[in-house]
């Protein structure tokens, strides 16, 4: 069987191909332009999906060194400001030594108050220094200054406090006699609320909202009165009142805090502030230094620094020479304090730079992945534009020659 070709079948045929020939030399002709392999998803599905893996790796990598690099900011001053610090209490200690001895007198004594004095101030200024408009020594709460000029005598608790957001539109106050050893910030969380008890079950937090402890306890809020929730911890009790409310809308979710303060000069808390320097829970990295640590006989720390610094000041004012005398353990044991946090920024520093170099070896490899899928190869795709380059010409002169090849042409 012959089969017929007609000219409108000859004519689709080529225009077909030519078109087809076209295309593919305007793709390569994009890839020269672009200098990519892939420029959108139809050109490899698979290999787009590799690409946006390995760009959102990359950028992962960017953010955890933008942290590492302010990481490295903060401990560099921090070490900066604690080892002036430690000069300073080099000083205090050569003045107790000096002032120690029974050559000296009651006249010089009282004059080396003044010295100590000055010490103590620039201690202070020291301790509550701020870099990017954070307090470098207030653990984890940046905001608040750490060190008061005068010591706080006993414990105390803080006006109680709402967080925003909260539906609750009652009263909530804090009492009752702090009794523990350091600075804390306790939170309550609303787990559950019966609008027609008014039975409230309540999760505790003493570091912040970090951690919690479920108590599995409940207390009432009746209309037109108040409930203690009970002791919450180190003597705490925060009080819930409806003010007289039908409807006080405490809300699962609600949170609650109150900061409590130990006696001392301290007004931050232990914790520390940390950021991600990696993928996984594990490469949390905690880069400040609290001032309980370095400046207390809390937490971590040994030395009361300002408390021995103002006893030995007294004791100077009052012509104590035994009392200077005892002063001079506590002060070598502040100056070890100090050198010990020194080091632990140094220690941290150190795992930054290492963590930095991973990243770095990393981000390398990423954008080597990247190129070989991305990129495309100019000397390969040149060659093959210029093999479409005659196939197009081919098309274009068998386009031109189509209105020739009739019957007529077979018959003259």
């Amino acid at each position: 069987m012959v089969m017929r070709i007609s000219e409108n079948m000859k004519f689709n045929t080529i225009v077909d191909n030519m078109f087809k020939a076209e295309s593919d030399y305007n793709k390569l002709m994009e890839k020269i332009t672009s200098q990519k392999e892939i420029t959108k998803p139809s050109d490899d599905p698979i290999g787009m999906s590799r690409m946006l893996g390995f760009r959102k790796s990359m950028a992962s990598i960017e953010q955890y060194r933008r942290n590492i690099d302010g990481c490295e900011s903060w401990l560099t001053i921090t070490e900066s400001k604690l080892s002036a610090a430690g000069d300073l209490l080099i000083k205090a200690r050569e003045v107790a030594v000096a002032q120690s001895t029974a050559t000296a007198s009651a006249e010089m004594r009282s004059a080396e108050a003044g010295t100590v004095q000055q010490l103590i101030d620039e201690m202070l200024a020291l301790a509550n220094s701020k870099y990017d408009d954070r307090y470098l020594f207030s653990g984890a709460k940046p905001e608040e200054t750490p060190f008061s000029s005068s010591v706080r005598s006993v414990a105390e608790i803080g006006t109680a406090a709402a967080a925003d957001g909260n539906t609750f539109n009652g009263d909530v106050t804090s009492s009752g006699a702090y009794s523990g050893s350091v600075n804390k910030t306790y939170v309550v969380k609303i787990t559950a609320y019966d609008n027609g008890t008014g039975e409230a079950t309540y999760d505790v937090s003493d570091d912040g909202g970090e951690n919690w402890i479920s108590t599995e306890e409940t207390f009432v809020l009746p209309n037109g009165g108040s409930i203690d929730t009970g002791d919450i911890g180190d003597g705490i009790v925060l009080t819930f009142d409806d003010t007289g409310a039908a409807d006080p809308e405490l809300a699962a979710g609600d949170i609650f805090y109150v900061h409590a303060f130990a006696a001392g000069y301290y007004n931050g808390n232990g914790e520390e502030m940390s950021v991600n320097i990696g993928e996984g829970a594990e490469m949390s990295f905690a880069y400040s230094i609290s001032g309980e640590a370095a400046f207390t006989d809390k937490g971590d720390g040994n030395v009361e620094i300002f408390k021995v610094l103002n006893t030995l000041k007294d004791a100077l004012e009052n012509n104590e020479p035994d009392t200077i005398a005892a002063c001079l353990d506590d002060l070598k044991a502040a100056s070890d304090q100090i050198s010990k946090n020194i080091s632990e920024c140094g220690a941290r520093i150190n795992r930054l730079e290492i963590a930095e170099n991973n990243l770095a070896d990393l981000d390398l490899d990423l954008a080597e992945l990247l190129s070989k899928t991305e990129d495309a190869d100019i000397t390969e795709i040149i060659t093959r534009l210029a093999m479409k380059e005659i196939v197009l010409k081919a098309s274009y002169a068998a386009a031109s020659k189509i209105g020739n090849l009739t019957i007529l042409d077979f018959l003259r």
